[in-house]
């Protein structure tokens, strides 16, 4: 499904009835990195999946992509879905997110899950990084990109499918998507501070095998937030919905039940 959300075209998916769920996707991935999740929990619940601006089949507007903007976008969508209030859920950039809707948008948001990612800011290196990325995604397109980043979202032993599967939603995005996206992320903010103000119920998810976000890592801003839990998903690195979405849906399903 598609529609316009501030003055760009939005792609979505939306299955299900019952409590609202809203999952953000990583980098540099698109929606369809949660069809594992909108298979099986779109029976219980209503699983809203987009595809974010410069990703999947939305728009591709210019960058830089702040994190807030991405934000708006979402807040744009639940507007026109008529939502008011969800559980919002972000994996590795879509967790960067979701700490700015957070922001901007606490009374919307009825619990949070975040997954594989990280509280703090980029380094210097780190922002300097993004930018050598996204000159090297606009010079030589997605594919140089999932050359890079294949062997830092996946298991070691993860399938030759699924790395063929990964491979190709990173393909499919535009090197100016993928561009502004790297360089909005070496905009954002540090939200350490903003862990123990968090006052909805968050879960946070992680796989054991993760080497970009660590466990360690995933449990430092665990013990920060005030009634959350962490669960680790085993047989995982950084995409866990993808490489054990089993697990994965499990602990969602079973947070998701406890609201």
């Amino acid at each position: 499904m598609q529609t316009e959300v501030n003055s760009i075209t939005l792609n979505y998916r939306d299955q299900g009835q019952g409590t609202p769920l809203l999952l953000v996707h990583a980098f540099p991935l698109s929606g369809t990195m949660w069809q594992p999740q909108i298979d099986v929990l779109s029976e219980q619940f209503r699983v809203i999946a987009p595809d974010l601006r410069g990703f999947g089949k939305s728009a591709v507007p210019p960058g830089p992509y702040a994190m807030e903007i991405f934000a708006d976008d979402l807040a744009g969508l639940l507007d026109t879905l008529n939502i008011e209030r969800v559980v919002l859920g972000g994996l590795s950039m879509g967790g960067y997110i979701a700490f700015a809707f957070w922001r901007k948008y606490a009374t919307r948001v009825q619990a949070l899950v975040l997954s594989d990612t990280r509280a703090n800011a980029d380094t210097e290196e780190g922002k300097a990084g993004r930018e050598t990325n996204a000159q090297i995604a606009e010079a030589q397109g997605p594919g140089a990109i999932a050359d890079q980043m294949l062997p830092k979202l996946l298991a070691t032993n993860a399938s030759p499918e699924l790395q063929a599967q990964v491979r190709g939603i990173i393909e499919r995005n535009s090197p100016q998507g993928i561009a502004g996206a790297l360089r909005g992320m070496a905009l954002r903010p540090d939200s350490t501070g903003l862990l123990p103000q968090i006052s909805v119920p968050t879960l946070f998810l992680v796989g054991m095998e993760d080497t970009l976000t660590t466990p360690d890592v995933m449990r430092e801003m665990q013990t920060a937030v005030p009634n959350s839990r962490l669960v680790e998903i085993p047989g995982a690195a950084h995409v866990a919905s993808l490489e054990n979405p089993a697990a994965f849906n499990t602990a969602l399903s079973e947070f998701l039940r406890t609201l």
